[in-house]
């Protein structure tokens, strides 16, 4: 009987450990942020990504102190290293990423990196 008493408490923690499954969290979840000035212009890029795999990017641009926003709303999926993002009705696009604590570089093609903030 002691023997067996000694077991439980070995058997319940072997259950615990290895009977958790491990969930995967996407590391896109949140509102990001990138900010760019020239001249008399200056650009802001928010974009919210949430846990339904579904994205909002709004595109503030100001121009002499005259600011005209723009929303645009995509689905998205990814990997290790790349991002598709597909707006209704369009082709998906995809691009490669890097996340490093708070950051996002995003490669806008012709646009080259983009390093957004988590906000």
């Amino acid at each position: 009987m002691k023997r067996k008493l000694t077991l439980l408490p070995v058997i319940l923690i072997c259950l615990v450990l290895f009977s958790c499954e491990k969930k995967d969290t996407n590391p896109f979840v949140g509102t990001w942020e990138y900010a760019g000035t020239s001249a008399n212009t200056s650009v802001v890029v928010t974009l919210t990504f949430r846990t339904d795999m579904t994205m909002t990017m709004a595109v503030a641009v100001t121009i002499d102190d005259n600011t005209n926003t723009t929303t645009y709303n995509y689905s998205y999926s990814y990997t290790d290293s790349e991002l598709t993002l597909q707006e209704a009705g369009g082709n998906p696009e995809t691009t490669t990423y890097m996340i490093s604590g708070n950051s996002l570089v995003i490669n806008m093609g012709g646009l080259g990196l983009m390093t957004y903030t988590k906000i």
